[in-house]
């Protein structure tokens, strides 16, 4: 009985054991399993953020493919149409130097010139009115012209002269402030001063076929003219409709007023000729890359500005290529140009219409004979 005890108690003792066993290894293998599905948890984490980033990069390489592929197509659809540019500017002044062309071209500027000269004395006194309409007509079509022929003789930075500036100022009064009375004087001082006077000093000539020569007899007359017609032709009822400003003025300009506001519109045009041209492109007119009126006048020897200077004898001081007597002296000149040509406008021409008109029949026929003197010496 004992021995049977015994063996029950070996047996109960057995089994606990191997209960304890069995419970201990399913624990062991729960914790196995456990971080096994730990591990493969983060494994799969990692995995699908690798994912998810290589989609995200592969979508902004698409994204980015169509604007680098869009942005290389502009490129070079630029390219092919700047050669196709290029190719046409050369086919066009191969055809503009032709003497077929050059021909044709004088028989048309002959004509419209002889034309104009007819008819805009006609428009001016009977249909006075008419004239800003054909002044502004004519110089939107040559100043257009005239930019372009310049930009291929590198001569466009004339086109920053005082004339051109007086030109834009009476544009800018017939069609847009007509009502202003300082704008209206200095238009009339400078167009009838210094535009008118350069006609002779210039030399310009009305050389019918020649497109430029006529261009440049325009811009220095056609303002004076315009606003002589418009001061001294047009009905007074009109005037004041249309050109209130001159009705304002009355019968005569106030010469101190008069030549404050128009040194005060000169030295604007002066200081913006400054900082653009003499300052801003210096490099390229020290050069030789670029003409203007400036270096024309001290380039030529026996002009009124060379003499002066080597009459006064300045010393001969380079700073960075530009003469700062030399521009001292040039500006200084050109002021006192102005000052003495605006003075009989505000004392004589604004108050007496027949000398207005003589003074501009003067400067008229001083550029027909210097087209005839043209004309003359080819034929000789």
């Amino acid at each position: 009985m004992e021995d049977n005890s015994d063996v029950k108690q070996l047996n109960n003792a057995l089994k606990t054991k191997f209960t304890d066993a069995v419970v201990t290894e399913n624990m062991i293998d729960e914790k196995i399993n456990e971080e096994v599905d730990f591990y493969d948890f983060l494994e799969a984490i990692s995995d699908k953020s690798d994912t998810i980033t290589h989609e995200l990069e592969d979508q902004q390489i698409d994204s980015q493919h169509p604007w680098r592929r869009s942005k290389i197509d502009i490129l070079e659809q630029r390219r092919r149409l700047k050669n196709q540019l290029e190719q046409r500017i050369r086919t066009c002044s191969i055809y503009l130097k032709k003497s077929n062309f050059i021909q044709t071209r004088d028989k048309i500027s002959f004509s419209i010139g002889v034309v104009n000269a007819c008819f805009s004395p006609l428009i001016a006194g009977r249909w006075p009115h008419l004239l800003p309409f054909v002044y502004t007509t004519q110089i939107l079509f040559l100043i257009p012209v005239r930019s372009f022929y310049y930009k291929q003789k590198t001569w466009h930075y004339s086109l920053y002269d005082l004339c051109y500036f007086v030109n834009l100022l009476t544009l800018v009064y017939l069609w847009i402030l007509p009502s202003s009375t300082i704008l209206f004087t200095v238009c009339y001082m400078l167009s009838h001063g210094p535009l008118a006077f350069a006609i002779v000093l210039w030399h310009n000539s009305l050389v019918f076929h020649s497109l430029d020569k006529v261009t440049s007899v325009f811009i220095h007359a056609y303002p004076s003219l315009t606003l002589c017609t418009i001061r001294w032709l047009l009905p007074l009822n009109v005037q004041r409709d249309r050109y209130p400003a001159i009705a304002s003025i009355g019968l005569s300009l106030h010469a101190g007023t008069a030549i404050f506001y128009t040194v005060i519109f000169y030295l604007i045009w002066q200081l913006l000729y400054c900082i653009f041209i003499i300052h801003g492109r210096r490099d390229k007119i020290d050069r030789g890359l670029r003409a203007t009126s400036y270096t024309w006048l001290l380039g030529d020897k026996n002009s009124l500005v060379s003499r002066l200077i080597r009459k006064l004898e300045f010393r001969e001081l380079n700073d960075d290529g530009i003469n700062l007597y030399k521009v001292a002296v040039y500006f200084l000149i050109q002021f006192i140009y102005m000052l003495i040509t605006v003075l009989p406008v505000c004392l004589w021409l604004y108050k007496h219409m027949y000398m207005n008109v003589i003074f501009l029949c003067i400067i008229f026929t001083i550029s027909v004979y210097n087209g005839a003197s043209f004309y003359i010496g080819k034929l000789n």
